[in-house]
């Protein structure tokens, strides 16, 4: 019991300390955190900020501003001590630093800057007194601008403080005889991201089952279907220590395989690979597993909004000839920004990576056994297809072998409603005419069912027994 009342008594004398504190307030200053990073070197900025006493402070009162190490004042803030007053505007001056009293009866004089030794952890502070006179009186503020200001009839002074990064400002004040009237602490500088991508509008295509040259559409004229995939780049070029943009260049990782080759409009497919992309340096380009866009504009500042438009266009003059749309798998966004003042990774700044950005999915169960062995000696190796819907099904196959021999696409026929089909190993010799050679192939079945409606299971065997080969559907991809 004695020990909580302690507590309590403590907590108390801690909460009255508190409410004597003087309060520093700013718009705090935002340091790129990239740019720290990349040991991007600081600039001159203009500080300034508001500070409310809790307490009086009598005449020859020492106030005590004192910067952390991500704050270097300078020695041109070219102030010599005494302190220039303009009263009857509320405002005061002694170099580079500025002191505004607002309504405020009082004024400060001898002015002392201490530039520390960084080297040897030194910090930079401000202190001056207030003048004889009328006192600090409890709850009056003033504003202090260290750098550019017109506290005179003229502009005077110059930005001279570098923020290097994060900082917090501290407060103290002393009446002559060194007794402490009050402290305080505020927030003068925060990090922040200088960039940042975000897809807005996913790639969502859905292919026709039949033959994999359209999307599904609702609406879309048949044959013209569009599917847009949008993206925003943010380039927070304003704050301290901003990185100074070279080049940007966004990169969506999907299977794009042959999509450039007909991104001219000459032939049906996908022509708006060359499509809305509203600052990009060139033409986005494309090739088998990627579509990258370069921007144009050399340190590109603010939000950058882009589209890409795949189109998959008829070809009126010849309709019969088609392209095949990749399914895409998974498609992820990534930008690297390369810079002039920075210190970077080469190859640079990777500001995001595996950004969802949507796929495009065909309208069809696909089932990919990634092991099939055809022709090999006391091997037997067959599939196991299982049609649990009232009708029969179409079945188209493609392979790659062990040489990146690609086949197909090929019919492989129909799958009987509600019955089991026994894919052997001498029809897949058939299918994929390989006349009796020794072949690894990985199989992948476009079956025109749903999802879920046709389910395989794959098998080899020889004299030593017999091994189940993992599907996708087994696998759950």
């Amino acid at each position: 019991m004695k020990l909580f009342k302690k507590a309590l008594v403590a907590t108390a004398v801690v909460g009255a300390f508190g409410a004597q504190a003087a309060t520093i307030s700013s718009d705090a200053l935002k340091v790129s955190s990239e740019g720290i990073a990349a040991k991007v070197a600081s600039s001159a900025s203009k500080v300034s900020f508001d500070i409310v006493v809790d307490k009086e402070h009598p005449s020859s009162s020492v106030i005590t501003l004192s910067f952390d190490k991500n704050v270097d004042l300078m020695s041109t803030l070219a102030c010599t001590g005494t302190v220039t007053q303009t009263v009857s505007g509320g405002k005061a001056f002694c170099g580079s630093i500025g002191f505004d009293y607002g309504t405020g009866s009082f004024t400060f004089d001898n002015v002392t800057v201490k530039n520390g030794d960084a080297s040897k952890g030194e910090t930079d502070s401000i202190s001056f007194k207030v003048n004889l006179g009328n006192p600090l009186t409890a709850n009056s503020a003033f504003r202090v601008v260290l750098g550019q200001h017109d506290f005179d009839a003229n502009t005077t002074g110059t930005d001279t403080v570098h923020v290097l990064g994060a900082s917090t400002l501290s407060y103290k004040s002393e009446k002559a005889d060194k007794t402490v009237i009050e402290t305080g602490t505020g927030v003068l500088a925060v990090e922040a991201n200088q960039f940042a991508f975000d897809v807005t509008t996913k790639l969502d295509g859905v292919i026709e089952r039949n033959d994999a040259t359209a999307w599904k559409t609702t609406g879309s004229v048949a044959g013209n279907e569009v599917d847009e995939l949008k993206y925003t780049f943010t380039n927070k070029s304003t704050l301290l220590r901003a990185i100074a943009v070279n080049s940007v260049v966004a990169n969506f990782a999907g299977n794009f395989k042959n999509v450039d080759n007909f991104a001219d409009g000459a032939t049906s497919g996908l022509a708006s690979v060359k499509g809305t992309v509203t600052t990009s340096a060139t033409a986005p380009s494309t090739d088998a597993d990627k579509v990258i866009v370069t921007f144009a504009n050399t340190n590109y500042t603010g939000e950058q909004k882009d589209t890409l438009s795949f189109t998959n266009k008829v070809n009126n003059a010849n309709p019969a000839v088609k392209q095949s749309i990749p399914v895409t798998g998974d498609v992820t966004g990534s930008v690297v920004i390369t810079g002039t003042n920075a210190t970077l990774p080469a190859g640079g700044l990777t500001v995001e990576s595996g950004v969802d950005a949507g796929k495009w999915v065909i309208d069809a169960t696909i089932i990919n056994v990634p092991y099939v062995p055809v022709n090999y000696e006391d091997t037997d190796t067959f599939i196991h297809f299982a049609n649990e819907t009232s009708k029969e099904v179409d079945v188209i196959v493609t392979a790659i072998d062990q040489n990146g021999v690609e086949y197909g696409p090929l019919n492989y026929g129909k799958l009987a409603a509600n019955t089991v089909t026994k894919l052997p190993e001498p029809k897949m010799d058939e299918i994929f005419k390989l006349n009796g050679a020794k072949t690894k192939l990985s199989v992948t079945f476009n079956i025109d069912a749903n999802k879920g409606d046709v389910t395989a299971y794959a098998v080899s065997q020889n004299s030593k027994g017999r091994t189940e080969i993992s599907t996708s559907q087994q696998r759950g991809n």
